[in-house]
Order: C-alpha cells, then structure tokens, then sequence
C-alpha cells in the first residue's frame, strides 16, 4: 500500500486496539510475559501516535487541501485547509463517508458555481473524470477565489486529492496579459507561480531497484510498463529503454555506455535539476534526491510549455510519503518555542549564508540575526533592529503574506500560519520572475506618466518661442473669468502686435523674422515675471499677456514697460515707418467681478479693439479700451 495511504489509515486506528484481548490473556495464563508484551505494544502505540499527531498537524498547517480516499471511494483523511475552504460541507467530511455523497453534498450546498445549471449532469461528469483524470481542474469558488485542483490515483486504488488557491497569480497572470498583449503575443500567459506539474514519480530502493512508479512516468515511458512488477534496477531500466527504442540520441554503444556510466555516477550524488528532451520532442525536468534509507526518488515534471514560452519553472517534488519534501515549495516547521522543528531542502537554499545552522532545534530569532549580520536581507540595510522587530512579529502573529527581498533583487513570498500546539509553520515561494515584472511596469507606467506630461506640455506650448499657444491662453482665460466671477476678483488682458512686421520679414527673410518673434518672446517673459501672469503667442507677430488681480493702471504700467523693454533691446528694423528698432502697439483692456455670462470673447473684443486703435494711432504705443 502505499506511504500516504498507510499513514492516513494509521491516524484513524483504535487507540486501545487488540490490546484488551491480550491482558485478558495474560490474566488466564498468569504469567508476567504475557503481560510484558501488550505493555510494550502500548509504549510503542503510544509513540506512533505521537509521531502520526505531529505529521497530521503539519498537513494541517499546510496551506492547501489534502483528502485521501481509499479504493472504494471512502474518505480515509482530510485536512483543516479542506475544512475551512468547505465549511458547508465539513460536518458530513468524517472517515468512511463515500466520496459521491460528499460532491452531491458539495453541489447542494452551492459550493460548485458551475453546476447550478444542471447539478446532476455535473456530478456524473466528476465522477468521471475522477475514474479517468485528464489532468489538473482550476474551478472558481462561489467567492470568486480560484482553486487548482489535482488528483492521483495511489498504487494501492486509493485517490490522494490536492486543492491549493491560485486566485493571485490567476489574477497577476490575467493582469499581465493584458498589459503585455500587444508586445508578447508569441509569450505564453505565466504558469500559476504556485501550481504544480503533473509529474512522474519513481522510487528506487537502497540497491537501485524499482519500488514505485505512478502512471505519469508510466505514461512517459509506455514501453517499459511490463518491467515494473519485476522490480528492475535503474541500470536495467535504462538499458531496456534503449533496447525498446528510446534514447535514439546514442546511435553507438561506446557513447551509450559513457552516458550510462555518468548517469548512474549522478544517481549516486544527485544535485540540480537536468532538463531534457524526450522523442516526441517534449521536454521533462528531471529531479532526483537520496531518501534517508540510501533510495532515490525522481520526479518528472513535463515542462514543454514553459520551455516554449522561455519561462523557468522549477518544482521540485520529493517523495510522496514524506510530505514535507514532497512540497514544491519551501517549508519550514518551528515549534511553541520558536526552535526548528523540520524544513526542506528548499528552506535551507533560500538562506545559504545560515546553512550551517540549520538544523533542528535552531531558534528562528537567532538565524534571522546570523541573516542580517552577513547581509542576507537587502531590505533592512540602516534599520537592522527595526527590521528584525517588525519580522519577529509577522512571525509570531501571523496574519497575511510577507514579501521579502534577497541578494540579488530576489523575492519570498512567506505565508505562515499557528499550529494547534503554538508553533509556526511557514511557506516561502520564489516570486522574484512577477515581482520583477511588476517592477518593469511600474517602470514602464512612469516613463508613460513622464512622456503624457511632455505631450501635455508641448500640445499647449508654442513651437518658435516657447510660449503658452492659443490653445494654452483660451483655456488660461476662460479658468481666470471664471475665478474672477466666483471670487469677485479682476482680470487684465494685452493684446500686442509687433509693428510692421511684414515688412520685417520681406526685407531680412523669415528664418530672421523667427529669430526676431523668438527675442520679442524673451522680452515678454522678462518684463510679466509674475508667476500668475500669462505670456502667449497667438500667432504670427500677435502676442497676449493675461493679467489676473490687476487693475487697469497696473495693467497699463505693465503694458509701457513691455513697449520699453523691446525698444531698449533695440532689434534693428530696417524698413519701419515707426522707429529704426522693432516696436509694439498694444491694446489693453480690464473686467472687474465679471458676472457668469461674462464671455471671454468679450474681454478678447474689448482687447483686439484698443489694440486697433493703437495702430490707427501711429502704432508703437498702448492704448487702453
């Protein structure tokens, strides 16, 4: 039978069992050996359950659903995820209830959004599938939460189930396919960061023979499925693979047996992942890792998708009996003193400056510390103590995930969550692929909000002068007549005109005639320097300055001033009736506490007429409306 579905039979034993019969026994018999037996029978019940309590309480503290079912459908073990992620279920969940009870039971309790349509059609459909499973089920929950749901089919007929939430990385990878669909459309969507491969599992004996293989591996290798009742060695394994047709790679027995010979060296002292490629062109990641009893467990994850989507996503499975390596990611146990209880080999990677202490007993606060001094935390760089306070208190009241950076611009997701005895057990996934993204788009949102600021900026400025436009000005002035008629405030608008500036152009040529607007441009800004006043180029040689809270001898000074300062700039004409110099005429004209129907074409009238009469005068003067 295999390891999961012993130990889960082993939490529902009796705890006095066949002990009775024996004291009996032993009462008939009157003999201290008799009664020697059952007692240390007992003591070892007694520690069994001690060991099947811990294991039960980390599957408990695990933050995915676990059920086993046995050969006939009865429910053998679930875990407390399963019990809060169901609750309307949970009461019937109890060991030898029968798993279609248990989906109608589901169905009913409006736990399957998909089956209100026709709830017994899909309970049939389930049941079917779970007879032939095609692979892993995403299903949405009725609080629109996404669960990954996969099940597999143990040696003995038994079913383990495993249900973990995907909901943010469903959401992250919908997220990023829409900020990135114009740009990536040849890109896969990102796997879900925490989902599992279906993988093929293989577990090899102390002398390299084969105990286990699930029907994933068989179905990678359907030429070797008669060799496993005949429990092969690996060697043997490999050599009838290639007896049967695969490895076509090695077209000659020298390269063959120098292959099988570093093979079978890796086996002995595995370590990194391999990737390769099959014959019909997919491609497995290998993972392989010594048991504690000198066998090896290799795991097979089919990862052709994420190899065509140039994506790396590594999960690495140990064996299925042993729970803890069995999780893709890193997991770590701590106990109500806070002193390391168990982890994988996943937790100690993650910290490698610290790999020496971590062992069990090792205090939690003591390793952070020996973490911070060897600058494993990039985050707490100038704020050490502070760090570490906020951490220990994540740690001891955990209540949501925590993101934490590593050396090299590396990310941890850590969930972490209380045991029934006060001890933490925690779950550390490697996020750094979406938080990278994450940061490449809010890069990506800055440098837009930049670039709509500068098309914002140029789409209101004049090209030649760098002054505000006329799109610019009739926004300004309608905002300023607006605020004057709230407030009961003045508003001052000049029109000005270079004078004669035709004139200017035919004899000095229009690049000059752009030289010259540009300097009478300059002359502008100078002399209004207040910041609330306004320097616009119209047009052509018309210029306008808006004046808001000025009244009309401020207005009128700043007009003569304008005048005075292109005559002192003394930009020579050439062909003015005027003066020698380039000049102005303007035309001012002021509005007090406008009313609401007050329009700027008005004030814009009243300006444009003092501006006429200005040129009717002889130009090169103000005159106010």
């Amino acid at each position: 039978m295999h390891m999961a579905a012993l130990g889960a039979l082993a939490w529902w034993a009796p705890p006095l069992g066949g002990a009775l019969p024996w004291v009996l026994a032993a009462a008939v018999a009157g003999t201290a050996l008799a009664l020697a037996v059952p007692a240390l029978a007992w003591r070892q019940h007694r520690r069994d359950e001690a060991a099947q309590r811990r294991q039960r309480e980390a599957l408990d503290a695990m933050q995915s659903a676990v059920l086993l079912w046995d050969a006939q459908g009865q429910l053998v073990f679930v875990n407390r995820d399963f019990l809060q992620v169901y609750a309307a279920v949970a009461p019937l969940m109890q060991p030898g209830v029968q798993f279609e009870e248990a989906l109608r039971a589901t169905v009913a309790a409006g736990m399957v959004p998909e089956a209100r349509q026709d709830p017994e059609g899909w309970v049939q459909r389930r049941i079917a599938f779970r007879q032939n499973p095609e692979g892993p089920l995403l299903r949405q929950m009725p609080d629109g939460r996404w669960r990954r749901i996969v099940e597999q089919r143990l040696s003995d007929g038994s079913v383990l189930g495993h249900s973990v939430d995907v909901t943010e990385l469903v959401e992250a990878r919908n997220a990023l396919a829409l900020a990135q669909q114009e740009a990536e459309r040849a890109r896969q969507r990102l796997e879900d960061a925490v989902e599992a491969l279906p993988a093929g599992f293989e577990l090899y004996d102390a002398e390299d023979r084969l105990v286990m293989v699930n029907r994933t591996a068989l179905q990678l290798y359907p030429q070797l499925s008669d060799l496993v009742s005949q429990r092969p060695t690996f060697e043997a394994v490999v050599r009838a693979n290639r007896a049967r047709g695969g490895l076509p790679e090695f077209t000659s027995d020298e390269a063959f047996e120098a292959w099988l010979a570093r093979r079978l060296a890796e086996r002995r002292h595995p370590s990194v992942p391999q990737l390769r490629q099959m014959e019909d062109q997919r491609w497995l990641r290998v993972h392989e890792s010594r048991t504690r009893e000198g066998g090896l467990v290799g795991v097979r994850i089919d990862v052709t998708e994420v190899m065509e989507g140039r994506q790396a996503a590594e999960r690495a499975t140990q064996r299925l009996q042993e729970a803890i390596e069995a999780l893709p990611e890193a997991f770590a146990l701590y106990d109500a003193n806070d002193e390391l209880v168990t982890c994988n080999q996943r937790y100690r990677d993650d910290y490698p400056s610290a790999v020496a202490l971590i062992q069990p007993g090792m205090n939690f606060e003591d390793m952070l510390r020996h973490c911070l001094a060897h600058g494993q935390f990039p985050q707490a760089v100038g704020r050490e103590e502070a760090w570490l306070a906020e951490r220990m208190q994540a740690h001891r009241n955990p209540s949501g995930p925590v993101l934490v950076e590593l050396p090299g611009n590396r990310w941890l997701r850590i969930d972490e969550r209380r045991t029934r005895d006060g001890g933490v057990a925690g779950v550390r996934t490697d996020v750094t692929e979406l938080v990278h993204r994450e940061q490449a788009l809010r890069a990506l949102n800055q440098r837009l909000d930049e670039l709509n600021a500068e098309l914002s900026r140029l789409s209101e400025t004049d090209a030649l002068t760098g002054l505000a436009n006329r799109r610019h000005f009739d926004r300004r002035l309608a905002d300023e007549l607006s605020r004057a008629s709230r407030h009961g405030g003045s508003l001052a608008l000049l029109m000005l005109d270079v004078d004669h500036f035709k004139r200017y152009n035919d004899r000095h040529g229009h690049p000059a005639g752009d030289a010259c607007l540009a300097r009478v441009a300059e002359v502008l800004r100078a002399t209004a320097r207040r910041p609330s006043d306004l320097v616009a180029r119209l047009g052509g040689e018309e210029f306008a300055v808006l004046l808001p809270q000025q009244t009309p001898a401020e207005a009128l000074a700043l007009a003569e001033r304008c005048v005075a300062a292109l005559d002192a700039a003394a930009l020579p004409h050439g062909d003015s009736p005027v003066a020698p110099h380039v000049t102005l005429s303007i035309g001012a004209a002021h509005v007090q506490a406008p009313g609401s129907d007050f329009k700027p074409v008005e004030l814009l009238r009243r300006a444009d007429a003092a501006l006429y009469l200005a040129k009717q005068a002889g130009r090169h003067r103000v005159v106010v409306h």
